[in-house]
């Protein structure tokens, strides 16, 4: 026999379902904004650089993205940040954009927490698309002060004791002119390369080169909200970074690895996202040896 439930018992279980529901969304929000958003973890890859000299193997780069100091993301989460990076001690660190959000105003703060990161061969970063379209030649003026240089559309040599690494960093290709060839103008195809360019999916353009490099990007935020067995939410995977997500990738003869970043951007949280920062350990591949390996996102 099928229970009798009254009208009042059923607009009681309807409110009591509907709290308990709002409660957990609630309950996410708190998690996502207060928690998670500010748990910086450190995701370590080694990645195979085609051309890198045997005595460079071991060389690191700590890759931080996506810092979007404010409205958000404060000051003092990118301190957190400068201060994880630090203690892995990297040859050199890398920022592939997006410093700033909504206005260049914050830029001088920026730049003097930045101030305080420390690696051997300096701090090296290219432009995001925010920082395009909040005059990008102020920012690039704030973070040169504090010996940060940002490249854009530009490249310069690394001069190790053990051998040379080509830097180049691209333009945006959403709110920019990325353009390869001056990029590169300086390099030598026998030197490893390293790719800074903020848009992720600027892998399959870049590719069409063959070009034997590694492309270090960011502007995903890694989807920034996620939950378990599904994608992450479109409105966070943002124009030229529907494609590669976050991880490793092989796009053709590059290498792609994306940074889910530090900041967050239309909502103030995360879920199942943290923020990144990345050390990549540059390794020397042998004679023969048949494939790159790559690690893909967890």
């Amino acid at each position: 026999m099928v229970p009798v439930i009254s009208r009042r018992a059923l607009l009681r279980r309807l409110i009591s379902t509907s709290a308990l529901g709002a409660a957990s969304a609630g309950g996410a929000f708190g998690y996502g904004n207060l928690l998670e958003r500010h748990w910086i973890h450190v995701i370590r890859r080694d990645i195979f650089l085609p051309n890198l000299p045997e005595e460079m193997d071991g060389f690191r780069i700590a890759q931080l993205s996506d810092l979007h100091l404010e409205p958000w993301t404060t000051a003092e989460d990118i301190a957190d940040a400068v201060k994880v990076t630090n203690e892995l001690a990297p040859d050199l660190i890398v920022i592939t954009g997006d410093f700033v959000t909504n206005s260049v105003k914050p830029a001088g703060r920026l730049a003097e927490v930045l101030a305080g990161l420390r690696a051997p061969h300096g701090v090296l970063g290219c432009m995001g698309n925010h920082d395009v379209w909040n005059q990008p030649a102020t920012l690039s003026r704030f973070m040169a002060e504090r010996q940060i240089e940002i490249l854009r559309n530009q490249g310069l040599r690394l001069h190790t004791p053990k051998g040379t690494l080509f830097i180049a960093g691209l333009d945006s290709a959403w709110a920019g002119k990325p353009d390869v060839s001056p990029a590169l103008r300086n390099w030598k195809p026998s030197e490893p390369l390293v790719l800074l360019a903020h848009e992720p999916d600027t892998a399959d353009h870049v590719a069409r080169s063959s070009l034997p490099a590694l492309q270090l990007s960011g502007h995903t935020h890694g989807g920034q909200i996620c939950f378990p067995f599904f994608s992450p939410i479109a409105l966070h995977l943002p124009f030229w970074g529907k494609k590669y997500g976050h991880g490793h990738y092989q796009v053709g003869s590059l290498q792609l690895y994306v940074n889910r970043g530090i900041g967050c951007v239309g909502l103030p949280l995360r879920f199942a996202c943290p923020p990144e920062v990345t050390e990549i350990t540059l390794r020397f591949r042998p004679p023969g040896r048949e494939a790159i390996q790559v690690n893909h996102p967890p």
